[in-house]
């Protein structure tokens, strides 16, 4: 995988601020408090939801705030770069989930394989910089969720244009 793409369990509180400001505290607001209602629900619900905004309005901060509180343990994140294909996406899935091993070559084995391990048991997925998908990235997100046996939210956050 890329390294310099982010994957796997939510970041510790003090990489929220991209500025790296010490000591910085996230505050309440109407709309950080709003995002984490509508997140509570999604959960709840087993849906899918997108935040998305302009860049730097803290839809990431916003997001992995909420799930801190809400799911710490059962989150599972990927980010995307431009233009990602199903295929990277079952790559960024496979690398979030720590599955062991390496990544089945082919498609159907690799859905398979996902699905299987989204069954499992209850997980919340946040695709982060959603805006980068295509329709056959949403649709694959898509397939993943409407399968009857996986056991998931789903919690895009994008950038205009999501």
């Amino acid at each position: 995988m890329i390294a310099d793409l982010d994957y796997g369990l939510l970041p510790d509180e003090s990489e929220d601020h991209f500025l790296g400001l010490e000591q910085a505290q996230l505050v309440g607001t109407d709309t950080l408090l709003t995002t984490r209602d509508n997140i509570e629900a999604v959960i709840e619900a087993k849906a899918m939801m997108c935040v998305y905004g302009p860049a730097g309005s803290g839809k990431t901060m916003s997001v992995d705030s909420a799930l801190r509180h809400l799911a710490p343990d059962i989150t599972h994140r990927l980010e995307l770069r431009a233009g990602p294909t199903p295929r990277d996406i079952r790559h960024g899935l496979f690398q979030a989930l720590g599955l062991p091993g390496e990544p089945p070559t082919r498609p159907i084995e690799f859905d398979t394989l996902l699905k299987e391990t989204l069954a499992e048991e209850f997980r919340v997925l946040v695709c982060d910089e959603a805006q980068w998908m295509k329709k056959t990235g949403f649709e694959f997100w898509r397939h993943l969720w409407d399968d009857k046996r996986t056991n998931i939210a789903v919690i895009f956050a994008g950038g205009d244009g999501c």
